[in-house]
């Protein structure tokens, strides 16, 4: 009787792998068939699988490796080449049971809130474009219940399914209204649009929106305090653009775009004269108020009273989803990493750090498996 060598969290284990012979008379059958290669086709426990699973889509896979030797009593470390490829056959058996629509929930949402926000990696040289994108999501319903999503554009369709998968597990009806928090890009949007199943509803995220509004007033605090011969003070600008902020924050866009329009024609006014002493410092404030009458005008249609959403409850920032996005996405493949990327790597390096996350990993895993229920353990 053949041995099998197999890897586990107690080290290197030495399993007898016995070998059946179908009867020959069926075209179709296979030569041999072995309960141990069919139970665990990579030579290692799920358990043994899952640990490095994690370590490598939370830590470089070397240091990963040095950690895993530290602490587990294996006789052969594995390989840094090992580590990754293990972590990302880990998300692709995810990728693939994510894919199958889940049963149809125990209890309706009542509301479903979806952030959608993007980040970009670096890609592999060998790639057409310097970085590619990723879209990164965050699901929660009425009960607080919150699922963390993350794909590639380059894979609407299952990255659409996917997503809608996630929608349905926490409740999800046709009759569920979804509320789509994005930063006005057409590509998140699309995806909310396409994944939801009952009514949608597109609101601008306030972290987004209040962001260009601070870019200007960082800008304007290069502006003197006093200016000789000018009536429009620093701490006149000040002013407006906090109306403007205010204005925005209570969904008033008609009279935030007024305002708007009576500052930049007072700097106008102000660059005209030749004899002021500050007209050289308007063309940049001139510049960045003008880029946020373009964001608010282009996106007026999904602005909304902030204040009253918030007093109600409702949604209407993604600052969470950033945060989100800091710890999934620029911690592992970013920031100081100065790593490299090929699409496919990283979004099942995604996947896994995603159900590390949501703290579904165990049980994605195990479900996942393609032979989860054991059927040969009484024949092994």
């Amino acid at each position: 009787m053949r041995t099998r060598r197999l890897l586990s969290l107690f080290g290197t284990v030495e399993v007898r792998a016995p070998r059946f012979l179908p009867c020959r008379c069926a075209v179709t059958s296979r030569h041999t068939l072995s309960p141990v290669a069919e139970i665990m086709p990579d030579r290692c426990t799920p358990e043994y699988e899952r640990l490095i699973a994690t370590m490598g889509s939370l830590l470089p896979h070397r240091l990963a490796r040095r950690l895993l030797a530290e602490f587990l009593p294996l006789a052969d470390v594995p390989a840094v080449e090992t580590t990754r490829r293990r972590t990302t056959g880990v998300g692709a058996r995810l990728e693939r049971s994510a894919t199958i629509q889940p049963p149809p929930p125990t209890t309706e949402a009542r509301s479903i809130a979806l952030s959608i926000d993007g980040g970009h990696v670096r890609s592999v040289r060998s790639y057409q474009v310097r970085s590619f994108e990723i879209f990164l999501a965050q699901v929660s319903n009425d009960d607080g219940q919150q699922v963390v999503f993350s794909s590639m554009p380059a894979e609407a369709h299952r990255q659409r399914e996917q997503l809608r998968g996630v929608l349905l597990g926490l409740g999800a009806t046709p009759t569920t209204p979804v509320t789509i928090l994005s930063g006005g890009a057409e590509g998140p949007r699309s995806l909310g649009e396409a994944a939801s199943l009952g009514p949608t509803r597109h609101v601008l995220d306030w972290f987004h929106l209040s962001m260009r509004i601070q870019h200007v007033a960082q800008t304007a605090k290069s502006w003197p305090d006093t200016s000789a011969g000018d009536p429009r003070t620093g701490a006149d600008l000040a002013d407006a653009i906090e109306r403007i902020r205010w204005r925005l924050w209570h969904g008033q866009v008609k009279r935030a775009l007024d305002l708007i329009g009576e500052t930049l024609v007072t700097l106008d006014t102000i660059a005209a004269a030749a004899s002021s002493p500050i007209a050289g410092t308007t063309p940049k404030l001139a510049r960045v108020l003008r880029e946020l009458e373009t964001y608010v005008s282009g996106q007026s249609e999904l602005i909304i009273d902030y204040a009253t959403a918030r007093r109600r409850g409702q949604p209407i920032s993604t600052a969470t989803t950033e945060n989100m996005a800091q710890w999934l996405l620029h911690r592992r493949m970013n920031a100081q990493q100065q790593m490299r990327w090929s699409p496919r790597g990283a979004h099942l390096t995604l996947k896994v750090r995603a159900a590390v996350m949501n703290r579904t990993l165990d049980r994605d895993h195990t479900a996942a498996e393609p032979w989860a229920q054991r059927p040969f353990r009484s024949t092994a």
